[in-house]
């Protein structure tokens, strides 16, 4: 008993010797999602995986990390969100691996592992429940559609409907792009949601949400699903508009694009 006690201190010693400094006294900053869990979830081994990785030296590029864990199955999307201010790696990424097996494969044999000089850590990616800029209490793409809709509020009065499609069509295919217009003055009334496939969407979320264009810092999140309640009065939108909410502003807006959603912030 007393001989398992002292093997286990010296393992645990050992482990935290292996763990790299960090770097100018502060650690990489910690995902808006968090990491997960070493045990990955039950599922189907034919779907995707996506995971955290944590504890990355910023020389550590996507491309080096595709060739890493590409040695335990396919490897189908890397991602490394960057500083809006800094333009530097923020030190974890995710890597999404086409099947429940070969993420397994790769939690274990690459979780606690020295890449590029700096002990990482590898793990099941996790919606945090709480603190990201797109999540409600059930994290991001609750309802797990195969489509989400992304509120991007705070934009420019200048900014143009194709500007804002080419920008997010950066980080894959814009399936919808619409910018809300006043019913009186016919201006738009700086915001817009964008509407994508839900891994290309959460990509954009990451490196969108305070984004500059046009001279405004972008608040990109993802839109919700107003409550339905009695038509509206006062605001001058009711009547059979109300399905895009404003973040904030009264009414909405509907047609074959409407269905209640409104900023998630």
């Amino acid at each position: 008993m007393g001989g398992d006690r002292s093997r286990s201190r010296s393992r645990s010693r050992s482990r935290s010797r292996s763990r790299s400094p960090p770097r100018g006294g502060s650690s990489p900053q910690d995902p808006p999602n968090g990491g997960g869990d070493k045990h990955l979830s039950s599922g189907r081994d034919d779907e995707e995986v996506k995971l955290y990785v944590g504890n990355l030296d910023y020389s550590t590029d996507e491309r080096r990390l595709k060739d890493e864990f590409r040695q335990f199955g396919d490897v189908t999307d890397v991602f490394l969100p960057m500083d809006r201010n800094t333009q530097r790696p923020r030190g974890f990424g995710f890597v999404t691996l086409s099947s429940r097996s070969a993420a397994e494969k790769a939690i274990e044999k690459m979780d606690q592992q020295s890449l590029d000089g700096r002990t990482i850590r590898v793990s099941e990616s996790k919606p945090r429940g709480e603190g990201r800029a797109g999540g409600g209490p059930g994290g991001f793409n609750a309802a797990g559609r195969e489509e989400v809709k992304l509120y991007v509020g705070n934009l420019s009065f200048d900014t143009a409907e194709e500007t804002l499609r080419r920008l997010f069509e950066q980080d894959g295919t814009v399936t919808d792009c619409f910018l809300p217009t006043d019913r009186e003055s016919g201006r738009v009334r700086g915001f817009a949601f964008v509407t994508m496939p839900a891994a290309e969407a959460e990509k954009a979320l990451y490196k969108l949400n305070g984004y500059e264009l046009d001279g405004r810092s972008l608040k990109v999140n993802e839109a919700k699903p107003k409550e339905r309640g009695p038509p509206r009065g006062g605001g001058g939108y009711g009547g059979g508009y109300d399905d895009y909410g404003g973040g904030g502003g009264g009414g909405g807006y509907g047609g074959d694009r409407g269905g209640g959603y409104s900023g998630g912030g």
